[in-house]
C-alpha cells in the first residue's frame, strides 16, 4: 500500500460521517478492526475493503493500522463538523495535507497505550481546551518520553529529583522546569505548563499546581558568626608565636631576619 493510499485513508476515515460504525470493532481481533476502518473509508463498495486489506503487505503496515485503529476509537463520540474543521486546522497550521500529518503524528508512538493519549490530546483541540500550537508541542513531547516514564510525571507536582535518570530525560522533553538550583545537592525540578496540560488532557490526571514565577537558589549562607570564627583563626594562623625571646613568623622567619622587626614589634605592642 503506498503513502498516498495511507493518507487518504486517515484523512477519509476523520472526515467520515459514519465513524460510530466502527465503534462495535473495537472489541474483535485486530484484523476485523481493519476490515471495519476499511469498508469505512471504501463506503461499503462490493470488494473494495477486501481489496485494500490484500494491499497491506507487511508488519509495518498491519503495525500502523493497528495503533491508528486505537486513535480512531477514542474519537467516535467527536461530529464530523468537528473532525472536519480540525483537519482544516491541521493542513493549515503544519501546511501540509491533514491526512499525512495524523498519519506520521501516529506512526511515530511507539506505544499502543500513547494512541489513546495522543487522541485525547485530539479531542481537547478539538473542543478548545488546548491551542493548535500546544497540539503539536504535547505530540512532540508525548513521543519523546517513555511511556513507562510518564507515569512519573505527577511525582514532580511538588520539585523533586529522581537519581534513576528520568529527571534528565523529562526535563530535556519540556516537560519539566528547573525549580530550585542547589549548590549542596541534586537540582530540584517540578512540572512545566506543557507538562502539566499533557497530564491533564493526555493523561486524565489535574494536579492543581501553584506555580511560583523563578528559579529558587539554595545557598548555605555563613553567619555573622561564621564569618568571625572564621576570621580568628585567618588572624591566629598569620599571627607569629613569641617564645624566649624569640618571635616565629608563619612563613618559617625568625626574629632578627627582618629589617623592620623594631617596627613589627612596636606595632605588636600597640594590639595592631
Amino acid at each position: 500500500m503506498t503513502a498516498e493510499s495511507l493518507s487518504k485513508i486517515v484523512e477519509q476515515s476523520l472526515n467520515s460521517v459514519s465513524l460510530q460504525d466502527i465503534k462495535d470493532a473495537k472489541k474483535r481481533p485486530i484484523k476485523d478492526q481493519i476490515f471495519a476502518l476499511l469498508k469505512l473509508v471504501t463506503g461499503d463498495v462490493v470488494g473494495a475493503a477486501e481489496s485494500e486489506m490484500q494491499a497491506i503487505s507487511d508488519y509495518k503496515e498491519s503495525e500502523f493500522f493497528r495503533k491508528y485503529t486505537c486513535y480512531l476509537y477514542e474519537l467516535v463520540d467527536t461530529t464530523p463538523e468537528e473532525r472536519h474543521k480540525f483537519c482544516q486546522e491541521i493542513h493549515e497550521k503544519a501546511e501540509d495535507f491533514s491526512g499525512n500529518v495524523i498519519l506520521g503524528m501516529v506512526d511515530r508512538l511507539d506505544n499502543i497505550n500513547k494512541e489513546t493519549i495522543f487522541a485525547r490530546l485530539t479531542i481537547a483541540r478539538i473542543h478548545g481546551a488546548i491551542s493548535i500550537e500546544d497540539f503539536f508541542r504535547l505530540h512532540s513531547m508525548l513521543e519523546r518520553i517513555p511511556y513507562v516514564d510518564l507515569k512519573e510525571l505527577p511525582r514532580y507536582k511538588n520539585p523533586f529529583y529522581d537519581e534513576s535518570g528520568d529527571t534528565e530525560l523529562l526535563y530535556a522533553t519540556g516537560a519539566l522546569l528547573l525549580q530550585t538550583l542547589d549548590a549542596n545537592g541534586s537540582n530540584k525540578y517540578i512540572l512545566s505548563v506543557l507538562g502539566e496540560k499533557l497530564l491533564l488532557w493526555g493523561c486524565c490526571i489535574n494536579l492543581e499546581m501553584e506555580r511560583i514565577n523563578g528559579t529558587n537558589v539554595a545557598l548555605n549562607y555563613a553567619t555573622n558568626d561564621d564569618i568571625d570564627e572564621i576570621f580568628d583563626k585567618k588572624m591566629k594562623a598569620s599571627r607569629p608565636k613569641y617564645k624566649d625571646g624569640t618571635l616565629y613568623f608563619p612563613d618559617g622567619t625568625i626574629s632578627g631576619e627582618l629589617e623592620d622587626d623594631k617596627a613589627y614589634l612596636y606595632d605588636l605592642t600597640r594590639g595592631k
